[in-house]
């Protein structure tokens, strides 16, 4: 099973002069050795076939350290921050009832989640020909993904306690208090960098920089 496994991470990650060396020894990789012999010739050979889908990725990236959502309670004086992993606020304990927290578990699976689409890019804009095209696309459609997920997540927290996910509205509690709810920058570039990440698979292999001298030796 493990074999098999590690079979299937060779073929997905390695690039075509990497698998030759295996068909040309007439055997399948599925070791621990082969998966080390197919990062390290990447590396090896180093190429950057598509900047713009590896830029494309470290903006997504920084995006993620930004809130994308922010809402301001009480003439300002409460902050609610949405970021995409995980909710900073400074509410009030009697209002905690209205906020929906991520357990730390779901922090660090969203986390290392978001940051899997940088080393994504970077193997993508990493590979010649078609093999690095779709992983660019692939890259960019899960990042549209996660931006509406993200939507639809807070849509859903929103809905709960009536409440719009962008606008002016109130609440009562012991007093009524005021809700100005907006989207933030952060956000809508986090979006166009997905876009331009598939968009890039269209000129993927245009303007290609050597960065590493290749040896074939597993």
């Amino acid at each position: 099973m493990i074999q098999k496994w590690l079979h299937w991470l060779c073929l997905i990650f390695g690039n075509d002069s990497s698998l030759e060396v295996f068909r040309k020894e007439n055997r399948k990789p599925g070791t621990l050795a082969d998966v080390w012999f197919i990062f390290r010739d990447h590396f090896q050979g180093l190429t950057l076939y598509n900047p713009l889908g590896l830029l494309a990725g470290i903006v997504f990236t920084a995006c993620i350290f930004k809130p994308w959502w922010f809402a301001a309670l009480n003439n300002d004086y409460f902050f609610i921050h949405a970021y995409p992993f995980i909710l900073r606020h400074d509410l009030p304990s009697d209002a905690l009832d209205y906020v929906i927290e991520t357990p730390l578990v779901g922090v660090v699976f969203l986390l290392w989640l978001l940051l899997s689409y940088l080393f994504l890019a970077f193997w993508g804009s990493t590979l010649p020909g078609k093999k690095g095209r779709l992983f660019l696309l692939a890259d960019g459609i899960f990042m549209l993904l996660y931006t509406g997920g993200f939507y639809l997540a807070l849509w859903y927290a929103m809905s709960r306690v009536n409440l719009p996910v962008t606008g002016y509205s109130s609440v009562s509690a012991s007093v009524q208090v005021d809700i100005h709810m907006h989207w933030l920058k952060p956000y809508f570039i986090a979006i166009g960098s997905g876009a331009i990440c598939i968009l890039s698979a269209l000129v993927h292999g245009v303007g290609t920089i050597r960065l590493g001298r290749k040896d074939n030796a597993p």
